[in-house]
């Protein structure tokens, strides 16, 4: 006996995609993209805090280094951050949250890996030697161009492509802050830029909070290895 089961292929996939009762669908990519993103931030952490867990015992004891590393770790860490912009091509040297919001506005929100590559080393390196910011612009450029990389691999529409943007975003502010519903209307607010009436009355919002809530919700990686 033989089970007739439907025949699922990624061609199938992206037409459902552009259909409009396209939740399931957006749901998988929610799923995939909070995997993706939780990898991509466990790295980056690990990236920053291994060293400076070497160096200081404990990643944030930067008061109980030694005085001459208080110039020395800010001054080498400027120093090689500019000699690895300086070996970047200009394509690749914008980094953070105004690259991401350009690509969205100009780009449909394909984000090329080799910018995603600069903010990976260049954050390191800047979070590692305690350059003056914070992580939240590396975490969401990291997410988001990971997200998006998903969708251009898979070759879906850009209208896909846009919400893996903003879910990768929200899953990397959960991910690295432990803020899950704060990851979701950061992500509305400042990447998606659109926060309908509908999204507090349920109607015609849901094609885009269920891929982004899953993406956060499902994003364990990065909660499994850094404790809250």
């Amino acid at each position: 006996m033989k089970l007739n089961l439907p025949r699922v292929s990624i061609k199938t996939f992206r037409r459902r995609l552009t259909s409009v009762d396209s939740t399931p669908q957006l749901a998988i990519l929610g799923i995939c993209s909070g995997l993706v993103t939780g990898i991509v931030i466990v790295i980056f952490r690990k990236m920053v805090e291994t060293p400076l867990e070497y160096l200081l015992g404990n990643s944030e004891n930067f008061e109980g280094m030694d005085w001459p590393l208080y110039f020395l770790l800010p001054f080498g860490g400027a120093i090689l951050i500019a000699v690895l912009m300086a070996f970047i091509k200009p394509d690749y040297r914008p980094v953070g949250v105004t690259h991401v919001l350009q690509r969205l506005g100009r780009y449909q929100g394909h984000l090329p890996a080799g910018n995603l590559l600069t903010q990976l080393f260049a954050g390191t390196l800047g979070l590692a030697t305690g350059q003056s910011g914070g992580r939240e612009g590396p975490a969401i450029h990291l997410g988001a161009a990971g997200s998006s990389l998903l969708g251009q691999y898979l070759n879906l529409p850009n209208n896909s492509i846009r919400i893996l943007v903003g879910c990768g975003a929200a899953a990397a502010i959960s991910g690295s802050f432990n803020t899950p519903i704060a990851g979701v209307i950061f992500s509305m607010e400042v990447i998606i830029m659109d926060i309908p009436l509908p999204v507090f009355f349920p109607s015609s919002s849901q094609r885009l909070l269920p891929p982004l809530s899953i993406s956060l919700y499902l994003e364990p990686t990065s909660r499994l290895v850094f404790r809250p």
